[in-house]
């Protein structure tokens, strides 16, 4: 976004840390307004910073307030004072999660479709749980508390979940997944998900969302896997589809030679049952072979799909690659730079407001990763050391009218 042309952030100022307020204060506060002593938007602020800035958990987050308190009361409230950590985990635990994280998001998404006209025709979404490991107590220390468990639909052309909810102690994923598709629209979608979360009601709920899947097959629906996979597993009629529809692509990783293949047929008149399944066009399988290069060992990992387009074999396979992208860019960057599987707040509400607000950080430092060209560990790193001049920049490059103007410019 930002590689190709020289940033002149001098002539950039720092309003979108005030548009960012905006929403702040606009959260639902339910304390009693005459005891109030400090204001949530501080609060949140406050947490928000300090997450950038390399502190993962409540105590971090509070010396931060007191180290940085000259700073943060030239622009925020404070009538009394830096609230301590208790305060701040108190009160960030009393936010509602779906709100705080829709309005972020949108935020976010609309400064990005302000920089960028260059979209894929259509988004690959990617619905898929994560537990946050810390959050369990078991019986033998404290009365049993079930890890958090967050499920969240990715968009890879954002490269940020676009809605989230959290699986309530004793329910599980496959109710939750319909109810977030109902929260979208998927025009131009298609989206991905695990054997889990390939049910009848999950695709007539991608259905009535105007969206397509592509969607992972295994023994949870065991006649209608066992027939998807005695079929492809065919090799006369593997044979058949390759002349019609075949992708193939190789990578070497490491020591050894991946080569993925992918086969895809609308030829379904067969299949038993494929009329209760909404908007079923094709079938697949992804035939990923793992050669290593120093043995010559080889292995072959054979994945099933049902997906509810015909003739597009491109499509297929970059939405089945696409799909782990939900792991890579969001799951993975949450425990190892913002250490989430370390979250132990016993309090369910606000271990599930910390981990949207590293998740609204986790967004922000995407979006400036290309300009400063390092991790995200390293960026936070520098924020640590650095902040005030840091985060400046940071918010200079979120205003996004001024960076399309020098882009307008470098064209």
């Amino acid at each position: 976004m930002f590689n190709d042309f020289e940033v002149d952030l001098d002539s950039i100022d720092t309003k979108e840390l005030e548009n960012l307020m905006i929403i702040f204060r606009k959260q639902d506060d339910t304390r009693m307004q005459g005891k109030v002593k400090h204001l949530m938007s501080d609060i949140i602020m406050i947490t928000f910073l300090a997450i950038l800035a390399r502190c993962d958990g409540w105590d971090e987050i509070g010396m931060f307030a007191i180290s940085k308190k000259e700073w943060l009361s030239s622009f925020l409230e404070l009538p009394n004072g830096i609230p301590s950590h208790d305060t701040i985990q108190r009160v960030i635990s009393l936010l509602n999660p779906e709100t705080l994280y829709s309005s972020c998001i949108t935020f976010l998404i609309e400064k990005i479709d302000e920089l960028t006209n260059d979209k894929t025709p259509k988004d690959v979404l990617s619905m898929d749980g994560k537990v946050t490991k810390g959050s369990s107590r078991n019986k033998e220390n404290t009365e049993e508390i079930k890890a958090l468990n967050t499920m969240s639909i990715y968009s890879h052309n954002y490269g940020v979940s676009l809605v989230q909810d959290y699986i309530e102690d004793k329910s599980n994923e496959i109710p939750m997944g319909p109810e977030l598709i109902k929260k979208l629209n998927l025009t131009n979608c298609i989206l991905t998900a695990d054997a889990l979360n390939t049910q009848k009601e999950t695709v007539t709920a991608i259905k009535e969302a105007h969206g397509d899947y592509v969607l992972a097959l295994k023994k949870n629906q065991k006649t209608f896997y066992d027939d998807v996979k005695d079929y492809l597993d065919d090799i006369d009629i593997l044979k058949d589809i390759e002349k019609e529809s075949y992708y193939e692509e190789k990578e070497k990783s490491h020591s050894k030679i991946i080569t993925r293949k992918y086969y895809m047929t609308s030829n379904i008149s067969w299949l038993n049952n494929r009329e209760k399944w909404d908007k079923l066009k094709s079938i697949g399988v992804e035939k990923k072979i793992i050669e290593s290069i120093q043995t010559g060992e080889v292995k072959e990992e054979n994945r099933y799909f049902i997906i509810s387009f015909e003739d597009d074999i491109s499509t297929f396979a970059d939405a089945v690659r696409k799909h782990w992208g939900v792991e890579n860019n969001l799951h993975a960057p949450l425990d190892i730079v913002f250490k989430e599987d370390a979250n132990r707040t016993l309090e369910k509400n606000g271990a599930r407001n910390l981990g949207i607000l590293k998740r609204i950080c986790l967004a922000v430092l995407k979006f400036v990763q290309a300009y400063y060209n390092l991790s995200l560990n390293k960026i936070r790193f520098l924020l640590s050391i650095d902040f005030e001049k840091e985060i400046e920049t940071i918010f200079k490059l979120l205003n996004t009218k001024d960076i399309a103007k020098l882009l307008e410019k470098n064209t």
